[in-house]
């Protein structure tokens, strides 16, 4: 524990002054037109649009950090766990913690600072430099990155400064509807602009772009169009229960572009670490993340082959070789009681996953539930095409057998070191598809499956969690909320930080107002979150 907290404590500092240098160099950099620090002519740097483009790598690589303690704070020990995928044998801070309902202003402070300060202001600068006018298509790359480091963000906070941001030194909130309806905007300008080059030009991509592009696109317009596409359906999706009429309208409107969504035939959006994969470092080097109750219960219940590809057997004898995962939100009181428990596999060289290509498969048999036009195809061929997507994704074997299996459901959870962390299996739902069951029981199973898929991102498997409570999971034993979160119950939000307060205390006052009855409180419901 000490080592973590002077690290953290100390990277956080020093991660603090880089921010402001940061801060205060964009804004030097805006006054001035953006004068070229390293004397580069530009004339030259106009050449190819490299002037614009040598701005996107960082928005790029910044939408989730590759810096491995900020990938920690800024999403690790927060999404990672909520989202049922992962748990920390650390106790950090003696179990007072984001693990424990305890929210840590300076863990929290990096799930804005980060967005905030490597990618909207960024898209700021391309603004003030009139480049949205002058490269429209690489504009629509930093369109598409905005919106999704954004949205991750109000997916946690809730109302942050988006549509008005960079217009005056205290930007109004906006409310998560007015949020989400502008990231629909943005992304629609996105595939907007780069369809035009796209269309007349499609090689033009590769000797403007390519070169910079740090995701697994290879400087690709078409994928990059279909990973705005498949974002816009993931937000529709996301709103379905609150608003109908917007989110049906949205969906449709991104499976009926030509470019299409991500699948099977495409890359997967992900960007290749800078140094090594953050979750490699955690887990192997730091050995503070660990595989999570709910994904070893969920997975082995369902005898999944994914689950021996993802999770390495535990090394703690009283585990007898199994795969087991760590109950969130349990008290530890040595890190060396659950170290030994599973470990994630992945490599150094792994890349850090945004979207995977099976998600857009599941959001489509969803929207089959929901009676949209989803491009032709049922709900349970999208059901299964994402399954057999995501064994490939993850190189497991047996996706038919799998998806054929009537009998399996979730395991019971054993804690062998803590019978007290014991409990039943999470659900009966089944794997293979039964067109004559309900619609919850559908929705859970699609739902359940699109979860397993997106491991390890646990951003949006929290947020799904909170949409649909699908997976369930198990709630946290200890519960340090102070009272604020009732005892059984989940998180719902992140708490305004100084980060927020620091830069405008007036703003964070009034959007709590507006939008929470004047009540800061991590159980307060976001605008899409009306599942009760």
């Amino acid at each position: 524990m000490k080592k973590l907290i002077n690290k953290a404590s100390i990277k956080f500092a020093i991660g603090l002054t880089v921010m402001l240098s940061v801060a205060t160099s964009c804004r030097k950099d805006m006054a001035g037109l953006n004068q070229d620090n390293k004397l580069v002519p530009r004339s030259i740097l106009a050449i190819d649009g490299n002037e614009a483009s040598v701005l996107l790598p960082g928005m790029i690589t910044n939408i989730i950090s590759p810096v491995h303690w900020q990938y920690q704070l800024q999403q690790n020990l927060g999404q990672d766990i909520y989202s049922g995928y992962m748990m920390t044998p650390t106790p950090f801070i003696g179990n007072v913690n984001n693990v424990t309902y305890a929210l840590v202003d300076g863990w929290v402070n990096y799930m804005w600072d980060i967005p905030q300060g490597n990618v909207l202001n960024t898209w700021l600068q391309w603004k003030l430099l009139g480049y949205d006018k002058k490269y429209p298509d690489l504009y629509g790359i930093s369109l598409i990155c905005k919106a999704w480091a954004a949205s991750r963000a109000a997916d946690a906070f809730g109302p942050i400064p988006y549509s008005k941001f960079g217009q005056s030194t205290s930007v109004p909130f906006d409310t998560v509807q007015e949020e989400y309806y502008a990231f629909f905007d943005d992304l629609d300008l996105a595939i907007a602009g780069l369809s035009k080059v796209e269309d007349v030009t499609p090689d033009a991509d590769q000797t403007r772009f390519k070169k910079v592009d740090k995701s697994g696109f290879g400087g690709d317009y078409a994928n990059w169009i279909k990973a705005a596409n498949t974002l816009k359906l993931r937000l529709a999706i996301r709103i379905s229960n609150i608003d109908p009429a917007k989110a049906k309208t949205e969906a449709e409107s991104a499976v009926a572009n030509k470019y299409g969504l991500l699948d099977a035939t495409t890359p997967a959006f992900s960007v290749v670490p800078p140094d090594s994969n953050p979750l490699f470092t955690i887990s192997n080097a730091w050995g503070d993340i660990r595989i999570g109750a709910p994904f070893s219960s969920i997975l082995g219940g369902y005898k999944d082959p994914r689950l021996a590809v993802l999770a390495a057997p535990a090394t703690d004898p009283a585990a007898n070789g199994q795969i087991i995962g760590i109950r969130q939100g349990i008290p530890i009181s040595d890190k060396g009681t659950y170290e030994g428990f599973s470990m994630l596999i992945n490599t150094v060289t792994s890349p850090i996953k945004i979207m995977g290509k099976a998600e857009s498969y599941f959001l489509r048999a969803e929207g089959v539930l929901r009676g949209w036009n989803m491009g032709g195809g049922s709900a349970q061929s999208f059901y299964e095409q994402g399954i057999q997507t995501s064994f490939t994704e993850t190189g497991a074997n047996g996706a038919a057998t799998y998806i054929a299996d009537a009998t399996s459901t979730p395991a019971a959870y054993a804690d062998p070191k803590n019978p007290a962390n014991n409990a039943s299996p999470l659900s009966s739902v089944t794997i293979q598809w039964n067109d004559a069951d309900n619609f919850n029981t559908k929705l859970e199973r699609v739902i359940t499956q699109k979860w397993i898929a997106g491991f390890p991102e646990g951003c949006e498997a929290w947020a799904e969690f909170r949409r649909t409570g699908y997976p369930k999971l198990y709630p946290v034993i200890v519960n340090n909320s102070q009272g604020a979160i009732p005892p059984g119950k989940f998180i719902k939000r992140f708490t305004y930080t100084t980060s927020f307060t620091n830069a405008s205390k007036a703003q964070v006052d009034a959007a709590v107002t507006k939008s929470f009855g004047g009540s800061d409180s991590p159980y307060k419901s976001l605008w899409w979150d009306v599942n009760p």
